[in-house]
């Protein structure tokens, strides 16, 4: 009974080590609240050069986010190879280095969903800190994405579901929120490639149009969250 209880105990230590090394990674390559101003001010040029306006309305938000979605679901079509993501997704490389390529599929989607949704952050809440953008967008794409995974039923159903599951995130104490949903990510991400739930791709985990359809979808979710001035 004693090595049954100290296996588990050393499996858990794993786990908790797959999952910090999981988060590091992530944090170390995903985009800075500074980075995704420039982002979205190139997107704000635009709108601006073309409308003759500044994009004040809630339409002309939505606009811009639809560009912002559509750009990173085309990355994210990309990063199911390992071997070729370090030459399109900047910092990738880094998440090979931290990761040892065991988990960097995971790693590489969620920091084109957190870059993703740090730009959504910047377009409709400009006044936050820093600080409250980052927490705000980690728990927007992580919350966003581990429950289209871990849910069941048509893409509507689940971003219903997302939608009402991240607003409860949201209540909750940011850093804590932040790394219990990484482990939610590591526990439901892997499950579902080991139960090959995800289609065969070139990577280990996920295909073109798995990474596509899962970012366009936790854009959404952010988006109808967002909209609704959630702080």
């Amino acid at each position: 009974m004693q090595r049954i209880r100290r296996g588990k105990t050393m499996s858990h230590a794993g786990d908790e080590l797959e999952e910090s090394r999981l988060q590091k990674a992530v944090e170390m390559i995903a985009i800075t609240p500074e980075a995704a101003t420039e982002v979205v001010g190139g997107y704000r040029a635009t709108f601006e050069a073309k409308f003759e306006r500044e994009p004040e309305s809630l339409e002309d938000k939505r606009r811009i986010a639809a560009k912002i979605i559509g750009r990173y679901s085309k990355l994210s079509a990309v990063t199911g190879a390992v071997t070729a993501a370090p030459s399109v997704i900047p910092g990738v490389g880094t998440a090979v280095a931290v990761l040892g390529g065991g988990i960097t599929d995971i790693a590489a989607a969620l920091k084109l969903q957190i870059d993703m949704c740090m730009c959504l952050v910047e377009v409709y809440e400009t006044e936050l800190s820093d600080e409250d953008k980052k927490h705000l967008a980690f728990t927007l794409a992580l919350a966003g994405s581990v429950e289209q995974m871990a849910s069941k039923g048509g893409k509507a159903a689940v971003m219903k579901i997302a939608e009402k599951l991240v607003y409860q995130y949201l209540r909750g104490p940011a850093l804590v929120t932040i790394k219990q949903l990484f482990k939610r990510v590591s526990i439901t991400f892997t499950q579902k490639a080991m139960a090959k739930a995800i289609p065969a791709g070139v990577g280990v985990a996920f295909s073109s149009s798995t990474n596509y359809v899962l970012t366009t979808v936790v854009g959404k979710v952010a988006v109808a969250v967002l909209a609704k001035d959630v702080k």
